[in-house]
């Protein structure tokens, strides 16, 4: 069945107004013919009275369409509201199940050693889902309000990459990373903010993936900045979308298609993220025609 079509409030809105001065009007019309009002010539005060009540009528217009306008504002305000809790809500539900029932099963059935371990690092995987969730929560609130206290300090970036691979081990697991590092340099860093920057990369690289995940990273330096490319081979993001992307609480239809509890949060963080640090990402497309590759630049740090 259907939707019954709706009108846009707007188009509601200028109609009322239209038909209210057509009824003043006809109404005017009707009393001057039919109660044979004779009209005296108009005066200069005359005209003073007509332009204040056109003024006050004018302003009152302008009242009420201010009114009408904050009403939409506050719909749409209202609206989003709802749909973020929805997202939230299904983001969290998603992992939570699948460790309840990882849990179930693990309780309820003599399983082989083997398959305990898959379903115990399954678990771990899903509870660092759960964490990188909170993680882009958190951080999202931080960088609205402008309270996010980095702590900044020195270290070479491939052995940041060696040490976010290893701590998210789980998370990696079964997913292709080749590393390139053709320069190394040292960056000054806030360690745990850029491990959620590269958690977000990694997992929108893992979930919008048709195949196998596979991540290719490289990196080199100028005598200026410390360059680190990310390239995965997933859907790919359509030109036209590449500011959007970074946006708070935005997804694309496909990416909604193919994983539907995700929040929206995860780009917008990271870009927030890196401009703390001095830094900028960009978005081009991938490797093959498919794909998606982003370009991530941070000032190379001074002794």
């Amino acid at each position: 069945m259907k939707n019954p079509r709706r009108w846009p409030t707007v188009v509601i809105f200028i109609a009322v107004q239209a038909a209210w001065l057509a009824i003043v009007i006809m109404w005017v019309v009707w009393y001057i013919r039919y109660r044979h009002i004779s009209i005296a010539p108009i005066g200069a005060w005359d005209i003073v009275i007509i332009v204040e009540v056109s003024v006050l009528l004018l302003l009152i217009l302008i009242g009420i369409y201010a009114l009408f306008i904050l009403y939409q504002k506050q719909l749409t305000l209202m609206r989003s509201q709802m749909h973020i809790i929805s997202s939230i809500t299904h983001a969290f539900k998603t992992p939570l199940a699948t460790m309840q029932l990882y849990l179930e099963t693990i309780e309820k059935r003599e399983l082989p050693e083997e398959t305990k371990n898959q379903l115990l690092h399954g678990m771990l995987e899903e509870n660092q889902r759960l964490k990188n969730l909170v993680n882009n929560f958190l951080e999202s609130a931080r960088i609205s309000y402008n309270r996010r206290p980095y702590i900044f300090s020195t270290i070479m970036i491939s052995d940041l990459l060696d040490t976010f691979i290893s701590d998210y081990e789980n998370l990696l697991r079964g997913v292709r990373v080749c590393k390139n590092i053709q320069d190394d340099g040292p960056v000054r860093v806030d360690k745990d903010a850029f491990s959620i920057v590269l958690s977000n990369l990694m997992e929108n690289a893992i979930h919008y993936s048709t195949d196998t995940p596979k991540i290719d990273i490289k990196t080199w330096t100028d005598r200026r900045w410390v360059y680190i490319e990310f390239s995965d081979f997933g859907i790919g993001i359509p030109r036209d979308k590449y500011r959007d992307i970074f946006k708070r609480f935005q997804r694309l239809p496909d990416a909604i298609t193919l994983w539907g509890s995700g929040t929206g949060m995860g780009l917008y963080v990271v870009k927030a993220i890196i401009k703390a640090h001095g830094g900028t990402i960009k978005v081009s497309g991938g490797n093959i025609g498919s794909g998606t590759t982003f370009l991530i630049r941070l000032p190379v740090a001074r002794s």
